[in-house]
């Protein structure tokens, strides 16, 4: 007798669990993917005024802030470099293992057919960059790149991975009860 009353309350409630699963996995995938797309904000800015000031003329050198050099593997500050058509860079305010960040190929090309590439880049086992590419409307070839350091965005979002799976765990417990 206490087997049958056990799978009618199981039969009543799964159908509640299943929305609770459902909707609370549809607002966690919401909120990866505008944090995620969050993460590429300041770096959309500076390529697109990098980009104007190269197509009116502007030389690698005059767009690339000189100054304090970011290292990719400890800095969360954004960089931006240009790059020529093969992808080589000619001017960057980055580095990683003491070089210009030197993205793969095919960024640059996925940039070119599509007029920008936003991706995600790990260029070392620690190292996650938010990365966005265009390519400069002239004749020169170039590309410019902007990234970023995607460590406190990962952080944002494990915490947020941790508050959903606690909440769907005691909703999925409350309504059991009922």
């Amino acid at each position: 007798m206490k087997d049958f009353s056990l799978r009618i309350t199981i039969m009543k409630w799964l159908p509640m669990a299943i929305a609770i699963v459902g909707v609370s996995g549809l607002a966690y995938i919401g909120l990866q993917q505008l944090n995620r797309h969050a993460m590429n904000d300041p770096q959309i800015q500076m390529v697109e005024d990098a980009v104007a000031l190269l197509a009116e003329g502007e030389v690698p050198a005059e767009v690339v802030p000189r100054g304090t050099m970011t290292d990719l593997s400890k800095n969360l500050s954004p960089f931006i470099a240009v790059y020529d058509r093969d992808g080589t860079p000619l001017e960057a305010n980055a580095f990683l293992d003491n070089a210009p960040p030197k993205p793969p190929v095919g960024v640059f090309t996925s940039a070119f057919a599509l007029g920008e590439n936003r991706v995600t880049w790990q260029p070392e086992g620690s190292v996650r960059i938010a990365l966005v590419v265009a390519p400069v409307p002239n004749s020169s070839g170039w590309f410019v790149a902007s990234g970023r350091s995607m460590r406190e965005g990962e952080a944002r979002m494990d915490q947020l991975t941790a508050l959903f799976e606690g909440g769907v765990l005691l909703l999925l417990a409350m309504t059991l009860s009922l």
